[in-house]
């Protein structure tokens, strides 16, 4: 990969005081680069400098998919570029993670959700402060499925949206919820055409950014007041134990039998 294989992975449109920010592989499904994760942080950490005159954000997927999950060829790559190994028990740097920064953004954060959401794209789609589905919206805890678990927030996200036993039980079966489930639990504000999803994006944010926006910004920071903390903590066990899994040989025959399309036979080592 080069740079400019990955320039315009994710893109921004400026439509007056909203911006859409689009994953933009279509062509993987918008399957999340760790080098997404470091523009989406950087582009927030730009806004809440003021370095933009943005008053809300749209976050949706360009083509078939929100997000597919995480790139495994990323995950492969990252880990040639760390020679040294951080020591086990210092926490790695969950600010620098796309669903925190997404959380401490200054302005509302509005996720066009179209097609799949599953694994890290649940975890992303969660993140956003104000979600519309599109009628082909899927969502998934996909990692379970590799061997692995919620990462990415979602161990924050379901419990605290749908309570505890709801949100164990999407992390625990990896079962698909689809658009009208996800409505019916409140995970999203409405659902609607796959055609009318950005007007339909575009309209609630367009209401929300001709509101005050110091106002604004401090009706999320409180909601998020005492949330963020325990997101934090969740954010460093996850990136913790996650790292640990990747090395088990439940993750390796949850890869193989992804390629091989067929049920994985996990044995618990």
């Amino acid at each position: 990969m080069t740079s400019d294989d990955s320039a315009n992975w994710i893109t921004f449109e400026h439509r007056g005081p909203v911006t859409i920010i689009r994953l933009n592989r279509p062509e993987k499904l918008n399957a999340f680069h760790f080098t997404m994760d470091e523009t989406i942080v950087r582009y927030v950490q730009s806004l809440n400098a003021g370095e933009y005159d943005t008053r809300c954000l749209i976050l949706t997927g360009e083509g078939r998919a929100f997000c597919s999950g995480a790139d495994v060829s990323s995950l492969e790559q990252r880990s040639s570029l760390n020679t040294e190994r951080k020591p086990p028990w210092r926490p790695p740097h969950s600010e620098v993670k796309s669903p925190r920064a997404l959380r401490d953004c200054d302005v509302p954060v509005i996720g066009a959700l179209n097609g799949y959401a599953v694994g890290l794209g649940f975890g992303l789609a969660l993140a956003t402060d104000l979600r519309i589905a599109a009628d082909d919206a899927r969502f998934q805890v996909a990692q379970l499925k590799r061997g692995l678990f919620g990462d990415h927030g979602l161990g924050h996200f379901l419990p605290q949206q749908l309570g505890q036993q709801r949100g164990l039980e999407l992390m625990l079966t990896a079962r698909m919820v689809e658009a009208q489930e996800a409505l019916d639990l409140g995970l999203v504000l409405k659902v609607v055409r796959k055609d009318e999803l950005l007007d339909a994006a575009l309209a609630l944010a367009e209401q929300i950014a001709s509101g005050p926006p110091l106002g604004i910004a401090a009706s999320k920071r409180v909601t998020y007041m005492n949330d963020n903390e325990d997101l934090h903590r969740v954010m460093d066990y996850s990136s913790l134990a996650i790292g640990h899994l990747f090395n088990s040989e439940d993750n390796a025959e949850g890869i193989r039998s992804f390629m091989e399309r067929r049920e994985p036979q996990f044995q618990g080592r």
